[in-house]
């Protein structure tokens, strides 16, 4: 395995051909989920066995819009839709160009904010209970749910393979250059 460094940029593509197909093939994976399960049902609500209601992310976004729950709905824009994109993209850039250092950085930060990624998991969970305790309707969970939460999962876990071979990379690299 040759680990390549050129003028201050890190090639993760020459030194771990195999890594880069496997992190681009599971981040265009969880991006599709991601996308799919943005517009996709999360739960059905039913009240007194007449009334159904179907919600996905995107038709809870507009419900707070409607409602005027600005700060609530730019939260969860920021946190559930543009920060894991971005956290993705960051990703595909690192392993496919000869990203710098600024990239680098990104990517670190990225990884330490990841767990922030938690509160995607954690809103979907507060709409369910939310509407579990509700005595008088029931919730059916749909597959929107189990597609935004595989997201998301697999997103942490790109998140780490990546960061683990940026630090093992850049670590060789510092060791054998003086």
């Amino acid at each position: 395995m040759s680990h390549s460094k050129v003028a201050g940029h890190i090639q993760l593509a020459k030194s771990y051909p195999l890594a880069r197909t496997m992190v681009n093939s599971a981040t265009v994976i969880t991006l599709l989920l991601f996308l799919v399960s943005l517009f996709s049902p999360l739960f059905t609500l039913e009240k007194f066995y007449f009334f159904s209601n179907t919600v996905s992310l995107i038709s809870a976004l507009s419900d707070l819009i409607e409602q005027g729950n600005i700060i609530i709905f730019l939260i969860i824009v920021i946190f559930s839709i543009i920060f894991p994109v971005l956290k993705l993209s960051v990703i595909l850039f690192l392993w496919n160009s000869n990203a710098g250092l600024t990239v680098q950085a990104l990517l670190k930060l990225i990884h330490q904010f990841g767990k922030w990624s938690m509160l995607d998991v954690f809103v979907v969970a507060l709409m369910v209970v939310s509407i579990k305790f509700d005595a008088v309707a029931d919730v059916e969970i749909q597959y929107g749910l189990y597609l935004f939460l595989t997201s998301v999962i697999l997103s942490m876990l790109i998140s780490e393979v990546s960061n683990r071979f940026l630090e093992q990379h850049l670590s060789f690299v510092s060791s054998t250059n003086p």
